[in-house]
Protein backbone atom coordinates (compact mmCIF):
# COMPACT_ATOMS: atom_id res chain seq x y z
CA UNK A 1 0.00 0.00 0.00
CA UNK A 2 3.04 2.52 0.30
CA UNK A 3 2.72 3.64 -3.59
CA UNK A 4 -1.01 4.38 -2.64
CA UNK A 5 -0.17 6.48 0.23
CA UNK A 6 1.96 7.87 -1.77
CA UNK A 7 -0.41 8.64 -4.63
CA UNK A 8 -2.81 9.92 -1.93
CA UNK A 9 0.17 11.99 -0.62
CA UNK A 10 0.13 13.85 -4.00
CA UNK A 11 -3.63 14.33 -4.54
CA UNK A 12 -3.79 15.87 -0.86
CA UNK A 13 -0.76 18.41 -1.51
CA UNK A 14 -2.21 19.28 -5.30
CA UNK A 15 -6.11 19.78 -3.88
CA UNK A 16 -4.77 22.06 -0.74
CA UNK A 17 -1.79 23.65 -2.63
CA UNK A 18 0.44 23.16 0.73
CA UNK A 19 2.44 20.28 2.25
CA UNK A 20 1.05 21.44 5.71
CA UNK A 21 -2.68 21.56 4.83
CA UNK A 22 -2.42 18.12 3.42
CA UNK A 23 -0.30 16.36 6.28
CA UNK A 24 -3.03 17.43 9.00
CA UNK A 25 -5.76 16.09 6.69
CA UNK A 26 -3.38 12.71 6.89
CA UNK A 27 -2.42 13.11 10.52
CA UNK A 28 0.90 12.61 9.19
CA UNK A 29 4.38 15.65 9.77
CA UNK A 30 4.58 18.11 6.45
CA UNK A 31 7.98 16.37 6.74
CA UNK A 32 6.43 12.79 6.18
CA UNK A 33 4.80 14.30 3.18
CA UNK A 34 7.40 15.79 1.32
CA UNK A 35 9.63 12.55 1.61
CA UNK A 36 5.98 10.78 0.04
CA UNK A 37 6.78 13.41 -2.79
CA UNK A 38 10.25 12.95 -3.75
CA UNK A 39 9.79 9.00 -3.48
CA UNK A 40 7.14 9.52 -6.23
CA UNK A 41 9.27 12.01 -8.06
CA UNK A 42 11.92 9.65 -7.79
CA UNK A 43 9.82 6.33 -9.11
CA UNK A 44 7.91 8.67 -12.06
CA UNK A 45 11.26 10.22 -13.23
CA UNK A 46 9.39 13.34 -13.60
CA UNK A 47 9.17 16.69 -11.54
CA UNK A 48 5.66 17.08 -9.88
CA UNK A 49 5.90 20.67 -8.36
CA UNK A 50 7.99 23.89 -7.95
CA UNK A 51 9.35 24.61 -4.80
CA UNK A 52 9.85 28.01 -3.44
CA UNK A 53 10.43 28.86 0.06
CA UNK A 54 7.19 30.37 -0.01
CA UNK A 55 5.20 28.33 -2.25
CA UNK A 56 4.42 25.37 -4.35
CA UNK A 57 2.72 25.15 -8.22
CA UNK A 58 2.46 21.59 -9.65
CA UNK A 59 4.14 21.26 -12.64
CA UNK A 60 2.38 20.44 -16.34
CA UNK A 61 3.31 17.10 -15.99
CA UNK A 62 2.17 16.60 -12.36
CA UNK A 63 -1.40 18.23 -13.21
CA UNK A 64 -1.63 15.62 -15.74
CA UNK A 65 -0.74 12.90 -13.42
CA UNK A 66 -2.96 14.20 -11.21
CA UNK A 67 -5.96 14.23 -13.43
CA UNK A 68 -5.40 10.24 -14.07
CA UNK A 69 -4.87 9.54 -10.33
CA UNK A 70 -7.66 11.07 -9.24
CA UNK A 71 -10.03 9.11 -11.43
CA UNK A 72 -8.75 5.85 -10.58
CA UNK A 73 -7.13 6.09 -6.82
CA UNK A 74 -10.59 5.56 -5.58
CA UNK A 75 -11.24 2.17 -7.73
CA UNK A 76 -7.65 1.15 -6.70
CA UNK A 77 -8.30 1.32 -3.01
CA UNK A 78 -11.87 0.11 -3.25
CA UNK A 79 -10.37 -3.23 -4.93
CA UNK A 80 -7.66 -3.23 -1.96
CA UNK A 81 -10.76 -2.94 0.69
CA UNK A 82 -12.24 -5.65 -1.08
CA UNK A 83 -9.06 -7.98 -1.26
CA UNK A 84 -9.08 -7.38 2.19
CA UNK A 85 -12.36 -8.27 3.68
CA UNK A 86 -12.20 -11.76 1.62
CA UNK A 87 -8.97 -12.28 3.45
CA UNK A 88 -10.67 -11.54 7.02
CA UNK A 89 -14.20 -11.88 6.37
CA UNK A 90 -15.96 -15.22 6.69
CA UNK A 91 -18.01 -14.40 3.59
CA UNK A 92 -17.76 -15.41 -0.45
CA UNK A 93 -17.53 -18.74 -2.38
CA UNK A 94 -15.37 -21.88 -1.94
CA UNK A 95 -15.25 -23.72 -5.17
CA UNK A 96 -14.37 -27.54 -4.22
CA UNK A 97 -13.70 -30.52 -6.62
CA UNK A 98 -13.81 -33.97 -4.82
CA UNK A 99 -14.96 -37.43 -5.73
CA UNK A 100 -18.60 -38.32 -5.56
CA UNK A 101 -18.00 -40.96 -2.77
CA UNK A 102 -16.08 -38.87 -0.50
CA UNK A 103 -18.68 -36.23 -1.01
CA UNK A 104 -20.90 -38.61 0.13
CA UNK A 105 -19.26 -40.27 2.95
CA UNK A 106 -17.52 -36.37 4.15
CA UNK A 107 -17.77 -33.55 2.08
CA UNK A 108 -21.82 -32.56 2.24
CA UNK A 109 -22.10 -33.14 6.03
CA UNK A 110 -19.08 -30.98 6.51
CA UNK A 111 -20.41 -28.43 4.49
CA UNK A 112 -23.33 -28.17 6.33
CA UNK A 113 -22.43 -28.09 9.98
CA UNK A 114 -19.70 -25.25 8.54
CA UNK A 115 -22.53 -23.18 6.61
CA UNK A 116 -24.94 -23.92 10.42
CA UNK A 117 -21.80 -21.79 11.68
CA UNK A 118 -21.12 -19.36 8.78
CA UNK A 119 -23.84 -18.77 6.98
CA UNK A 120 -22.61 -16.18 4.85
CA UNK A 121 -20.07 -18.88 2.91
CA UNK A 122 -21.42 -20.58 -0.07
CA UNK A 123 -19.99 -23.44 -1.75
CA UNK A 124 -19.94 -24.73 -5.47
CA UNK A 125 -18.87 -28.62 -5.54
CA UNK A 126 -17.23 -30.34 -8.43
CA UNK A 127 -17.92 -33.91 -8.40
CA UNK A 128 -17.22 -35.06 -11.75
CA UNK A 129 -14.26 -37.42 -10.70
CA UNK A 130 -11.95 -36.34 -13.09
CA UNK A 131 -8.88 -34.49 -12.15
CA UNK A 132 -9.31 -31.01 -12.57
CA UNK A 133 -6.96 -27.99 -13.32
CA UNK A 134 -7.02 -26.04 -10.33
CA UNK A 135 -6.00 -22.96 -11.91
CA UNK A 136 -8.01 -22.75 -15.25
CA UNK A 137 -11.20 -24.33 -13.33
CA UNK A 138 -11.27 -21.77 -10.88
CA UNK A 139 -11.03 -24.41 -8.00
CA UNK A 140 -10.03 -23.20 -4.42
CA UNK A 141 -9.82 -26.68 -2.98
CA UNK A 142 -9.33 -30.11 -4.42
CA UNK A 143 -10.09 -33.46 -2.69
CA UNK A 144 -7.28 -36.19 -4.28
CA UNK A 145 -5.56 -39.47 -3.82
CA UNK A 146 -2.04 -40.53 -3.83
CA UNK A 147 1.05 -38.37 -3.78
CA UNK A 148 0.83 -35.12 -6.15
CA UNK A 149 2.26 -34.32 -9.39
CA UNK A 150 2.29 -30.83 -10.09
CA UNK A 151 4.83 -29.01 -7.44
CA UNK A 152 3.10 -25.70 -7.64
CA UNK A 153 0.28 -26.55 -5.22
CA UNK A 154 -0.19 -26.62 -1.77
CA UNK A 155 -1.50 -30.50 0.01
CA UNK A 156 -2.57 -31.06 3.47
CA UNK A 157 -3.05 -34.55 3.99
CA UNK A 158 -6.75 -35.49 5.53
CA UNK A 159 -6.08 -39.48 6.46
CA UNK A 160 -4.25 -42.45 4.73
CA UNK A 161 -6.65 -45.14 3.02
CA UNK A 162 -6.10 -48.58 1.26
CA UNK A 163 -9.49 -49.83 -1.18
CA UNK A 164 -10.33 -53.40 -0.35
CA UNK A 165 -11.95 -56.08 -3.08
CA UNK A 166 -15.60 -56.25 -2.44
CA UNK A 167 -18.63 -58.29 -3.78
CA UNK A 168 -22.18 -58.68 -2.83
CA UNK A 169 -23.37 -62.56 -1.16
CA UNK A 170 -24.86 -63.19 -4.05
CA UNK A 171 -22.08 -62.66 -6.52
CA UNK A 172 -19.68 -64.55 -4.38
CA UNK A 173 -22.24 -67.55 -4.57
CA UNK A 174 -22.18 -67.54 -8.50
CA UNK A 175 -18.10 -68.24 -8.37
CA UNK A 176 -16.45 -71.19 -7.03
CA UNK A 177 -14.67 -70.66 -3.59
CA UNK A 178 -12.10 -70.74 -2.31
CA UNK A 179 -10.63 -67.29 -4.05
CA UNK A 180 -7.65 -66.48 -4.73
CA UNK A 181 -5.68 -63.39 -6.04
CA UNK A 182 -4.67 -64.90 -9.89
CA UNK A 183 -8.41 -65.81 -10.15
CA UNK A 184 -9.34 -62.04 -10.46
CA UNK A 185 -8.56 -61.92 -14.22
CA UNK A 186 -11.83 -64.12 -14.88
CA UNK A 187 -13.74 -62.34 -12.70
CA UNK A 188 -16.04 -59.68 -12.98
CA UNK A 189 -14.13 -56.30 -12.75
CA UNK A 190 -16.46 -53.26 -11.78
CA UNK A 191 -13.42 -50.46 -13.07
CA UNK A 192 -12.93 -47.00 -12.25
CA UNK A 193 -12.29 -45.19 -15.25
CA UNK A 194 -12.78 -42.09 -17.66
CA UNK A 195 -11.59 -40.57 -21.11
CA UNK A 196 -7.77 -40.85 -20.56
CA UNK A 197 -7.37 -42.96 -18.56
CA UNK A 198 -8.93 -46.61 -18.23
CA UNK A 199 -7.18 -49.21 -16.12
CA UNK A 200 -6.63 -52.83 -16.92
CA UNK A 201 -4.91 -53.36 -13.55
CA UNK A 202 -5.27 -53.37 -10.00
CA UNK A 203 -2.33 -53.06 -7.86
CA UNK A 204 -3.26 -55.68 -4.85
CA UNK A 205 -0.53 -55.37 -2.14
CA UNK A 206 -0.48 -58.98 0.61
CA UNK A 207 -0.85 -57.76 4.37
CA UNK A 208 1.25 -60.67 5.41
CA UNK A 209 4.57 -60.42 3.35
CA UNK A 210 4.31 -57.36 1.64
CA UNK A 211 4.04 -58.74 -1.78
CA UNK A 212 2.52 -56.86 -4.49
CA UNK A 213 1.33 -57.80 -7.58
CA UNK A 214 -0.03 -56.12 -10.85
CA UNK A 215 -3.19 -57.98 -11.70
CA UNK A 216 -5.38 -57.87 -15.12
CA UNK A 217 -8.64 -56.99 -14.68
CA UNK A 218 -11.58 -58.52 -16.30
CA UNK A 219 -13.49 -56.00 -17.22
CA UNK A 220 -17.73 -55.69 -16.54
CA UNK A 221 -18.67 -52.66 -15.95
CA UNK A 222 -16.55 -49.14 -15.66
CA UNK A 223 -17.31 -45.98 -14.62
CA UNK A 224 -15.84 -43.00 -13.80
CA UNK A 225 -18.39 -42.47 -10.51
CA UNK A 226 -17.62 -44.46 -7.40
CA UNK A 227 -20.86 -44.16 -6.66
CA UNK A 228 -21.87 -46.36 -9.47
CA UNK A 229 -19.69 -48.80 -8.65
CA UNK A 230 -20.29 -49.41 -5.21
CA UNK A 231 -23.76 -49.91 -5.85
CA UNK A 232 -23.44 -52.64 -9.23
CA UNK A 233 -20.86 -53.96 -6.31
CA UNK A 234 -24.62 -54.16 -4.05
CA UNK A 235 -26.48 -55.45 -6.91
CA UNK A 236 -24.51 -58.57 -7.71
CA UNK A 237 -22.80 -57.36 -10.83
CA UNK A 238 -19.05 -58.15 -9.77
CA UNK A 239 -16.09 -57.16 -7.92
CA UNK A 240 -15.04 -53.84 -7.02
CA UNK A 241 -11.94 -52.00 -5.43
CA UNK A 242 -13.16 -49.33 -2.88
CA UNK A 243 -12.15 -47.36 -0.47
CA UNK A 244 -12.06 -49.38 3.04
CA UNK A 245 -14.30 -46.22 4.69
CA UNK A 246 -16.78 -46.26 1.72
CA UNK A 247 -17.54 -49.83 1.88
CA UNK A 248 -17.70 -50.21 5.78
CA UNK A 249 -20.89 -50.13 7.28
CA UNK A 250 -21.99 -52.78 3.97
CA UNK A 251 -19.24 -55.18 5.70
CA UNK A 252 -20.88 -54.99 9.00
CA UNK A 253 -24.58 -55.82 7.98
CA UNK A 254 -23.60 -58.54 5.52
CA UNK A 255 -24.56 -56.84 1.81
CA UNK A 256 -21.17 -56.71 0.90
CA UNK A 257 -17.73 -59.01 2.01
CA UNK A 258 -14.49 -58.61 1.57
CA UNK A 259 -13.48 -61.88 -0.53
CA UNK A 260 -9.73 -61.34 -0.68
CA UNK A 261 -8.94 -59.83 3.00
CA UNK A 262 -5.30 -60.22 3.24
CA UNK A 263 -5.24 -58.06 -0.03
CA UNK A 264 -5.35 -54.33 -1.11
CA UNK A 265 -4.54 -51.70 -2.94
CA UNK A 266 -1.32 -50.14 -1.57
CA UNK A 267 -1.76 -47.34 1.50
CA UNK A 268 -2.04 -44.11 0.00
CA UNK A 269 -2.78 -40.32 1.78
CA UNK A 270 -6.36 -38.79 1.12
CA UNK A 271 -4.95 -34.89 0.74
CA UNK A 272 -6.88 -31.48 0.19
CA UNK A 273 -4.99 -29.34 -2.58
CA UNK A 274 -5.13 -25.62 -3.30
CA UNK A 275 -2.42 -23.04 -5.34
CA UNK A 276 0.46 -21.84 -3.70
CA UNK A 277 -0.43 -18.55 -3.62
CA UNK A 278 0.88 -16.91 -0.10
CA UNK A 279 -2.45 -15.32 0.83
CA UNK A 280 -5.55 -17.39 1.41
CA UNK A 281 -8.77 -15.93 1.96
CA UNK A 282 -9.72 -17.03 5.25
CA UNK A 283 -13.04 -19.30 4.30
CA UNK A 284 -11.11 -21.24 2.86
CA UNK A 285 -8.17 -21.83 5.05
CA UNK A 286 -10.74 -22.28 7.89
CA UNK A 287 -13.06 -24.55 5.92
CA UNK A 288 -9.64 -26.60 5.38
CA UNK A 289 -9.29 -27.35 8.52
CA UNK A 290 -12.74 -27.91 9.36
CA UNK A 291 -12.79 -30.61 7.19
CA UNK A 292 -9.43 -31.75 8.03
CA UNK A 293 -10.74 -32.17 11.85
CA UNK A 294 -14.20 -33.25 10.73
CA UNK A 295 -12.96 -36.40 8.63
CA UNK A 296 -10.66 -37.45 10.96
CA UNK A 297 -13.04 -37.39 13.59
CA UNK A 298 -15.47 -39.74 11.53
CA UNK A 299 -12.56 -42.27 10.87
CA UNK A 300 -11.67 -42.20 14.07
CA UNK A 301 -15.21 -43.01 15.56
CA UNK A 302 -15.80 -45.75 12.48
CA UNK A 303 -12.80 -47.92 13.71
Amino acid sequence: MKNLDDLEAFIRVVDSSDFSSAARSLNVTAGAISKQIRRLEGSLGVTLFERSTRRIRVTDEGLQIYECIKRGLSSIREAYSIAEQGRQSLSGNIAISSPSTFNDYFLIEAIENFKREHPDVSFYLDSSNRVVDIYSDGIDLAVRSGQLSDSQLVARKVFEQHRVLVCSPSYLARITPPIHVQDLSALSGLVFAYPGYNSAFWTLENTENSEVRRMPIKKAMSSDDGMALLNWALQGHGIALRESWSVQKYLANGELVNILPEWHEPISPIQIVRTGRNSVPIRISMFSNFLIEFCQNKINKSQ
